[in-house]
């Protein structure tokens, strides 16, 4: 299965592409109309689950940041 994490954000994008190659799980990069994108490939959903639950704890997101979670659901 494959998910998909956007932001505007060019630091974030920066931070999250980091950690995931820490992580070594296979992604690709893209920017599209100012809206930088990671798609995830080869994982299932409680993978995915729990991999943006530990991102979320990681990059110390509040209630109203978590558009890693939304974004990736």
């Amino acid at each position: 299965m494959t998910t998909t994490i956007s932001t505007s954000s060019k630091n974030q994008f920066s931070k999250i592409r980091k950690y995931l190659t820490n992580k070594r799980i296979f992604f690709t990069p893209s920017l599209n109309n100012g809206v930088y994108a990671l798609t995830i490939f080869e994982l299932t959903n409680i993978e995915i689950d729990s991999l943006i639950t530990k991102m979320t704890k990681h990059f110390h997101l509040s209630p109203i940041q978590q558009e890693l979670q939304a974004l990736a659901a």
